[in-house]
């Protein structure tokens, strides 16, 4: 299962990409309720995270691995541990509004989900979409 969206916010490319990038602000726009690193050392690939998520009423806690992080360019993470392995890809290029952001999102559903793929297929794309509409509310309603 692939998914990609993408979302024009009004503000600079350096801005956004160091919102995304500060995990502390992950609960703010996405299902994470907590987020810690594990990793030692300042963020960069191959950083870890345990991200306790509550999705559809349930709370999961899953480990995440940074794979790739090239500052205002690209920011990927990987599923290492949890439920549903996915892997996502933010990519990050000026636009004439302010900042053009891509996110792709791919991942199967493990087998105890697999009976459930065209569900958890429309919940992913949802989630997406709800998650990008909050990153630009969040940062447009901050600037200034």
């Amino acid at each position: 299962m692939r998914l990609e969206k993408s979302i024009v916010i009004q503000r600079p490319v350096e801005t956004v990409f160091a919102f995304i990038t500060e995990m502390q602000n992950v609960p703010r726009w996405t299902p994470a309720c907590e987020i810690r690193q594990t990793s030692e050392g300042p963020l960069g690939i191959g950083s870890r995270f345990v991200q306790r998520v509550d999705v559809l009423g349930q709370k999961f806690e899953i480990t995440t691995e940074i794979t790739a992080y090239e500052p205002s360019r690209t920011f990927a993470l990987k599923t290492i541990s949890g439920p549903f392995p996915l892997e996502n890809t933010f990519t990050f290029a000026p636009d004439a509004a302010g900042t053009l952001v891509t996110a792709v999102g791919e991942g199967e559903p493990g087998n105890v989900l697999k009976l459930a793929k065209p569900l958890m297929a429309a919940m992913v794309k949802n989630q997406v979409e709800t998650q990008l509409r909050q990153l630009k509310r969040i940062l447009e309603e901050e600037k200034g």
